[in-house]
């Protein structure tokens, strides 16, 4: 088969009743030019079979089968086999909409050399055309940390990366993370993209071409075995993190003109992220006896992002600690949060939503 334009690269653990669904998708396609790489990572029940299965009945087909190392180390396989330029990420259990490659490949030719990326929906949504989807958000190289903090940025099932950035920057995903994979890996792209490429954008539209379906369970990629979950952290390389944290916020911020150059989306989720960070700024300054630095609490930090979610009614648990100067309980929440035992975050969350009436958005 000639070199095709798009390489869907699906790992699976496990999914022997669900698979056969995703790469049907696939089949399913109006743009024939593409190939599948599906990687069986050590799956204990038919899921290796079934890749073969559709291996030997369409050439575009590829399947792949390696010893249980997690969905990153499957990832990884299937980019060093990909043929295509353009990779695709698509999880075992999930779904593309049918004109998805016919779509992509006319916004490839249209914008040569910028990041394409798509939106997810739950398959009871209404199924959209994507013939109909023009709108999209641009972002320049500039605006790489503004376009970092949006929720589209840390997903990598929906945008087409290049083959070329990954392998010249040598890009790939970290085997070694328990979690948090996919936005490692696409933070590490991104910065690597515009380095690569610094006159390029990021067109972030609103098509919603993939498809997440109702029996979708997380972690169904891999059954690699997840550690005990601790606070990961550098302690060294986390000394001062305050003060640079307020600079990359106000840099994020004049980048966009402002709060109000995110859409409202964007706007809750970059309220949660820096929230969160500011939180863990707190936390590493206790853990290492520093003191916070001069205009912490002020318009330039702390007090900038809470009159912003006060401004947009944005709400997540750390608003009010926050936003109160709170520092033990700003340091006890995020250590519920990151550790995940949560208990105390969600009893702070539901306090906090009932003094303001559970009428803002919330994260």
């Amino acid at each position: 088969m000639a070199s095709p334009l798009f390489s869907v690269i699906v790992p699976a653990y496990n999914l022997e009743k669900l698979i056969p669904r995703c790469l049907d998708s696939l089949l399913a396609q109006t743009f024939a030019g593409w190939e599948c790489v599906a990687v069986d990572d050590g799956s204990a029940d038919g899921t290796g079979a079934v890749c073969d299965e559709y291996a030997a009945k369409d050439p575009r087909f590829t399947a792949l089968h390696q010893e249980n190392g997690g969905v990153s180390s499957a990832r990884n396989a299937g980019i060093k086999a990909a043929r295509a330029e353009h990779l695709l990420f698509l999880d075992g259990d999930d779904t593309l909409a049918p004109g998805t490659l016919e779509w992509l490949a006319a916004r490839l030719e249209e914008h040569p050399g910028d990041l394409i990326g798509y939106r997810l929906r739950g398959e009871e949504d209404p199924e959209p055309d994507p013939a109909g989807f023009s709108e999209c958000r641009l972002f320049t190289a500039a605006q790489c940390p503004a376009y970092m903090a949006t929720g589209a940025a840390g997903n990598v099932t929906t945008k087409v990366f290049s083959a070329r950035v990954i392998r010249e920057k040598d890009v790939w995903f970290d085997p070694a993370l328990p979690r948090g994979e996919d936005q490692d890996f696409c933070f590490r792209y991104t910065a690597a993209f515009f380095e690569q490429r610094p006159q390029a954008m990021v067109r972030q539209f609103s098509a919603k071409l993939y498809v997440v379906h109702k029996d979708n369970i997380g972690h169904r990629a891999s059954g690699q075995n997840l550690p005990t979950h601790s606070i990961d952290w550098d302690p060294e390389a986390s000394r001062g993190y305050a003060a640079r944290l307020m600079k990359e916020y106000g840099a994020l911020v004049s980048s966009m003109g402002g709060w109000e150059g995110f859409t409202p989306e964007e706007q809750l989720y970059m309220a949660h992220q820096y929230a969160r960070r500011f939180a863990f700024a707190v936390w590493a300054a206790r853990q290492l006896g520093e003191e916070l630095p001069e205009g912490f609490w002020g318009d330039g930090g702390v007090g900038g992002l809470t009159e912003a979610m006060t401004r947009y009614r944005l709400y997540c648990a750390y608003y009010w600690p926050l936003r109160l100067r709170w520092k033990r309980l700003i340091a006890a929440v995020y250590h519920s949060d990151e550790s995940e035992s949560m208990r105390l975050y969600w009893k702070v969350f539901l306090v906090g939503d009932i003094l303001l009436g559970r009428r803002w958005n919330r994260l």
